[in-house]
């Protein structure tokens, strides 16, 4: 019998905890190949003339990605780097590893989305189907207390509606176990330099943090311990009003860290 492979397309959820679409792909398949994409779309420049991305969010995602592998390796596998777009290499990946699904998650901005129609139509020519998962989000929207057609225009209306008529679901846990394809080349991951950037610029005087998962979790369960005395540190805004951070924006923007996971610890606190 044919065993069911399944890549798993890591792009903006680069965690093992609150992971449906992992979860999801261990308990269905025999096997996974899990895959992230240095695109160098994400590394040029816009037509304004400004860089999409910054060394300190570049050096953070090698950092999230890496941390990400090391997690996996500790399980027995690993994940896939591949220099390049999706679209240009997804179908030799599939023919490869005889992948018979890939999952990943949806994203919302228009290039993003793109990306995942380009990838779908090309699959889809091999009878592959591109499974997606929406990972970046408190609620889900079957959990709304009204259609998305009827999202309130107000964000002041739509919270209210939400704290009192929806629930936040609890979070999926991390898989224990997973068995991954065999591979002998998993790739290297770049560096600064390769992604385009000035070796001078490889340093970390304008950077507070360490990118990945556990760094991650260890900064909201110290944040949480200690209170908002050490970690959320007060400013005054233009009407002498305290304005709090919890910093937690750089890993919730790469997946290291899920709201739903954030809404949880809080709670519990």
């Amino acid at each position: 019998m044919k065993s069911k492979r399944i890549l798993v397309w890591f792009r903006n959820d680069l965690r093992l905890h609150d992971n449906e679409m992992l979860v999801e792909a261990v308990a269905k398949s025999d096997c996974i190949l899990p895959v992230y994409f240095f695109d160098r779309r994400y590394f040029e420049r816009t037509p304004s003339d400004t860089f999409k991305t910054g060394s300190a969010r570049a050096r953070f995602l090698l950092e999230s990605v890496q941390a990400l592998r090391e997690a996996f390796r500790s399980m027995g596998g690993d994940m896939l780097i591949v220099s390049g777009r999706p679209e240009d290499n997804m179908l030799q990946l599939v023919q490869q590893f005889d992948i018979s699904e890939v999952y990943h998650h949806r994203e919302v901005g228009p290039e993003e989305t793109q990306i995942s129609a380009n990838v779908e139509d090309l699959l889809w020519q091999q009878r592959i189907n591109l499974k997606h998962f929406i990972g970046h989000t408190l609620y889900n929207k079957e959990d709304l207390p009204f259609p998305i057609k009827d999202i309130p225009d107000v964000f002041s209306q739509f919270k209210k509606k939400t704290e009192r008529d929806a629930i936040v679901k609890s979070c999926f846990e991390a898989p224990e176990e997973i068995a991954f394809i065999k591979n002998n080349s998993w790739g290297e991951l770049p560096s600064l330099v390769d992604l385009g950037f000035p070796e001078a610029q490889n340093n970390s005087s304008d950077y507070y943090a360490a990118g990945g998962e556990e760094a991650a979790l260890k900064h909201i369960t110290a944040m949480v311990a200690a209170g908002s005395e050490v970690y959320l540190k007060p400013s005054k805004s233009s009407i002498d009003r305290q304005v709090f951070t919890s910093k937690l924006s750089a890993w919730l923007a790469l997946g290291c860290l899920s709201p739903r996971k954030v809404y949880w610890v809080i709670k519990e606190a």
